[in-house]
């Protein structure tokens, strides 16, 4: 691979990264909507819920700090390569260990991401239980 090419590959990762900022971020601000609807619900689900959406809370500020870390990581190792290539030393061991890097932070907020969904699914189950079901007598048979 040219020089050009691998100083650059970092930079390929970086709209995938974008896209899973940009989800996260919504999902984060839904979250904040959810707390604020926590006030309404009944005393025996509260605690519960609001233990989840604290936990989430956590989990989607650990998995954006390590996304914006992989941007970073990923914007500096192609940065160094591109240094590298202008200035004639072998940087290729700087960009590998940042991209590797990087995309350990991928991996890990993705990992976050999941547990995450796994809780918001728990918080569906609670306000389903809790939602009164149609009597049996007022269905047509």
């Amino acid at each position: 691979m040219n020089e050009i090419g691998f100083w650059a590959t970092p930079l390929l990762l970086l709209p995938g990264v974008a896209l899973l900022i940009l989800s996260t971020s919504s999902r984060y601000t839904r979250l904040h909507d959810e707390v604020h609807e926590l006030a309404h619900l009944e005393r025996a689900i509260h605690d519960r819920i609001r233990n989840n959406l604290a936990r989430r809370g956590r989990l989607y500020r650990d998995a954006l700090v390590g996304l914006y870390s992989a941007v970073a990581l990923l914007s500096l190792g192609s940065l160094a390569g591109a240094i590298g290539a202008l200035s004639g030393p072998d940087t290729t061991w700087i960009v590998v260990t940042l991209t590797g890097i990087s995309v350990s932070a991928i991996l890990f907020s993705s990992w976050l991401l999941v547990i995450e969904s796994g809780l918001s699914h728990e918080i569906i189950e609670d306000h389903l239980a809790h939602v009164p079901r149609e009597q049996e007598s007022t269905r047509p048979q």
